[in-house]
């Protein structure tokens, strides 16, 4: 059994993450032998990274109950798919202060993602790549790039559901 953690990276209210959660749950039914868990970072709700050392440092010690949890939810997980929405052309600061508040968890963890936005959320994939590099995940080739107004509208509706699925499929192929 593989152990998948599904990370929503948006706090927004009527967010779109929540369709595209649908979209990728719907593609992993249909695979044999997977054990899906969704953490939610909005509910998470992770205090902002505040330690005087870095999570990478062998001085780095977790005292917060809520970091001690998301610790504890990584380390279970054998693989990871971000979702992962583009805001001003970067990662959302609850993803990006998700991922500050971890180091060696992150080690050699094969990491996905489901991108959307504007530009199909390639600003924040880059971004994210630039991340996860550091944190010295196994991070996949294959991450999907849904555009509003292409791929899927602004409300997460699918406008090509081709482009969609083929995408999701092709990024949930490459981690599984």
């Amino acid at each position: 059994m593989s152990e998948v953690l599904i990370v929503i990276g948006s706090a927004r209210k009527g967010r779109v993450a929540d369709t595209i959660l649908g979209y990728v749950q719907a593609e992993l039914a249909t695979r044999e032998n997977v054990n899906v868990t969704v953490a939610d970072l909005k509910e998470i709700d992770l205090p902002f990274f505040d330690n005087e050392n870095s999570p990478l440092s062998p001085a780095y010690e977790i005292t917060n109950p809520k970091i001690i949890s998301w610790s504890e939810t990584i380390k279970a997980a054998e693989k990871i798919i971000f979702i992962t929405p583009e805001y001003n052309h970067a990662l959302s600061a609850i993803q990006k202060n998700a991922l500050d508040s971890l180091g060696t968890d992150w080690d050699q963890k094969p990491v996905t993602a489901v991108a959307y936005g504007w530009s199909g959320g390639s600003l924040a994939v880059a971004n994210l790549r630039e991340v996860l590099s550091n944190l010295k995940t196994d991070t996949k080739e294959v991450f999907s790039q849904l555009a509003f107004m292409k791929d899927i509208n602004p409300d997460g509706s699918i406008i090509d559901e081709a482009a969609v699925t083929g995408q999701i499929k092709a990024t949930i192929d490459e981690i599984l």
